[in-house]
């Protein structure tokens, strides 16, 4: 693992796409989050005197779950007498129909399912893109009574993000790449396919723009006729 090229990764260009496209190994996911987890950690010991620790953390769902969870691992079990515990808990919020194609605003699917009044909260996602939902969970935490936000999240393509509010991130990637964490590896290739067959791309092509991504010959094999065949 490369993590240096994991900072500022670049994305696969397809012949029949206008979006890059960057997947996700397994591994790379779990020591991002593993970063993510002690730069946490270190916000943790950096507050200790002036009561601004996080003490909830909402995982914004979908994208936010793995890396959430993931994190979770290493903050519930490594902390000191003088690191409160961190809460989690969710909200659903959907951002995007598809790959590309945001939506005009974000929409709440799923109610926030802890009380953060009073707390600092981290708002854990996989990616902070134009920037809009992350603004729309901070104002939505904020009404709902939270002295403080922090974003959580693996990869940025809006560093703008960090002058507005704290963040804490791991990694750089161009706005015109899709990134293919490993929660959505077949969503993706149900999606995109039929829309490079749309585009004229044979079966045999479009199998070549998987392999070219970097996809595993199991998913490949598994998902690639079902997803032409609903083109």
């Amino acid at each position: 693992m490369d993590i240096d090229y994991w900072r500022q990764p670049q994305g696969v260009s397809l012949p029949q796409d206008d979006l890059r496209f960057l997947y996700i190994p397994d591994d790379v996911e779990a020591y991002m989050t593993a970063e993510l987890a002690w730069q946490v950690y270190d916000y943790q010991q950096a507050h200790v005197e002036d009561g601004r620790q996080i003490t909830k953390a909402v995982m914004v769902t979908m994208g936010g779950l793995l890396p959430g969870v993931l994190i979770h691992d290493h903050i519930a079990w490594s902390a000191k007498k003088h690191i409160p515990a961190i809460e989690f808990g969710t909200l659903g919020v959907q951002c995007y129909a598809g790959p590309g194609k945001p939506l005009d605003q974000p929409r709440v699917m799923q109610e926030l399912t802890i009380d953060v009044n009073g707390h600092v909260v981290a708002v854990v996602e996989d990616l902070v893109d134009l920037g809009g939902t992350a603004k729309f969970v901070r104002q939505l935490l904020l009404d709902r009574g939270a002295r403080g936000v922090v974003l959580v999240a693996p990869f940025l393509k809006n560093t703008r993000m960090t002058e507005e509010m704290e963040v804490i991130w791991f990694s750089i990637v161009p706005k015109d790449t899709w990134i293919i964490t490993p929660r959505e590896r077949v969503e993706t290739l149900i999606k995109r396919v039929p829309y490079w067959r749309a585009q004229g791309a044979s079966l045999t092509d479009c199998r070549a723009n998987l392999q070219a991504i970097g996809y595993p010959a199991y998913l490949i094999e598994r998902y690639l006729s079902l997803a032409y065949e609903k083109g």
